[in-house]
């Protein structure tokens, strides 16, 4: 089966999502992940519901300790507490690329992954054993689209997935579409469709569901 590239398709960007900025996508067999959709995420220790992080994590971090920035095709991690990125500190900003490796306070650390040069959605890789309070395998910070499948090229790997599916925004909602056979809701849907949260996408031997955050919710 050939592998879908996102230059298949004429994407429109649309910074609107359908519930929020935040989701949860379930994948059988592989585990969950943060869709983050907005230009910029914050990263922090847990804190009072509705005045905290964009993703909390359970850790002895400051309530708003960094922030991931996208702009345009650039990604820049602004330091609010204690960051280093390659072994620097930050004292204020600094330009991310693919492969950079962050540590927030003494103990927290991830690597920052650019894995499309087609698409400008960034991947946040778990190093050490901190979490966030909604339990996740990793974070998308999502542009306009994000690539789940099996190859190194994709934001979230599915190694046991017979090819890549493209997730993608489109009048304000998310959607996805593939080459292989797609069934989302138990329709048959050859061309792709809306990904409803709570709806079950599944296909040959790939099977996951998409879930909103309410606004102000905790990831």
């Amino acid at each position: 089966m050939s592998a879908l590239v996102m230059s298949d398709y004429v994407l429109k960007a649309d910074d609107a999502p359908q519930t929020g900025d935040k989701f949860v996508i379930w994948i059988d067999q592989v585990g969950a992940f943060l869709l983050c959709l907005a230009d910029e995420v914050t990263f922090g220790g847990p804190a009072a519901e509705g005045n905290g992080a964009d993703v909390p994590l359970l850790a002895n971090l400051s309530r708003r300790h960094a922030t991931f920035m996208r702009s345009g095709e650039r990604y820049v991690l602004l330091a609010h507490s204690p960051t280093q990125v390659s072994g620097r500190p930050v004292h204020d900003r600094v330009d991310l690329t693919d492969g950079h490796e962050i540590a927030l306070g003494g103990s927290v650390q991830f690597k920052f992954r650019l894995p499309s040069v087609m698409s400008g959605s960034a991947r946040i890789e778990f190093v050490s054993d901190h979490r966030p309070a909604r339990a996740a395998d990793g974070v998308v910070l999502m542009d306009d689209t994000c690539l789940i499948g099996p190859g190194p090229e994709n934001h979230i790997r599915c190694h046991g997935w017979p090819g890549s599916v493209l997730l993608f925004r489109r009048d304000g909602r998310l959607w996805c579409k593939s080459r292989d056979e797609l069934f989302i809701g138990g329709r048959h849907a050859p061309e792709g469709g809306e990904l409803e949260p709570g709806v079950v996408v599944t296909g040959t031997d790939l099977r996951f569901r998409l879930e909103s955050i309410p606004q102000g919710g905790r990831s």
